[in-house]
């Protein structure tokens, strides 16, 4: 019976855990995730999607889901994935891969995009090196940051073909996000005479915050 009183006890502390927190919002955030929280319903709906591989509503998800972008603002990166695949296993674990690739390349588009509008003269006779640079960073990222995304919710739709498609949404806590980066820059300089060249203008780069789709 003590056992059996203490699980509920944790249950109902977790269920009130979106509202404690959305109780720290003022007005005007509090406007902002109703909002988007109504948007996402809406879009979702028209386009059959529904919540995937939780026991929340899909409105308690979204609600919790933009209440903790709200409070935790640049502490706190929204990474998305998408998949379709035959089966939910697959399909949960190739969102996480194409949300993981999906930080990779925004954070070496990031870096490119800084080296050539800041060193464009040393960019100018080393394009392929520059290229393969850019590409190894970015499997270096999606390695690291893989172990960082921390599921928030997922949608999912099936498909006449059977196969079903999802919709993963993930939040990366800014600093760990920010080591990811620099550990893949640290993890490739060994293997990378362009980066060792220009290790301390590209760091300044990496260092930077990452925003996937921006």
């Amino acid at each position: 019976m003590i056992m059996k009183k203490l699980v509920l006890m944790l249950m109902a502390v977790t269920m009130m855990l979106p509202i404690a927190n959305a109780q720290d919002l003022s007005k005007q955030q509090l406007k902002a995730v109703n909002k988007e929280v109504k948007k996402k319903l809406k879009d979702y709906k028209q386009r059959g999607y529904e919540i995937f591989g939780s026991s929340h509503t899909l409105e308690a998800a979204l609600t919790k889901h933009y209440t903790q972008m709200e409070l935790k603002g640049e502490k706190v990166v929204e990474v998305t994935g998408f998949s379709q695949a035959k089966s939910r296993n697959l399909a949960k674990a190739a969102a996480q891969n194409s949300a993981a690739n999906s930080y990779a390349t925004s954070a070496s588009q990031q870096i490119k995009g800084r080296v050539l509008a800041d060193m464009a003269v040393d960019v100018a006779n080393q394009e392929t090196e520059f290229d393969k640079f850019y590409a190894a960073y970015e499997g270096k990222v999606s390695q690291e940051i893989k172990g960082e995304l921390r599921p928030s919710f997922a949608v999912a739709k099936q498909n006449p073909d059977g196969t079903i498609t999802v919709e993963a949404y993930y939040l990366v806590d800014e600093d760990a996000a920010h080591r990811a980066r620099v550990n893949a820059f640290k993890n490739m300089q060994n293997e990378s005479a362009l980066a060792q060249k220009y290790a301390q203008k590209v760091s300044d780069f990496v260092n930077e915050r990452v925003t996937p789709g921006e």
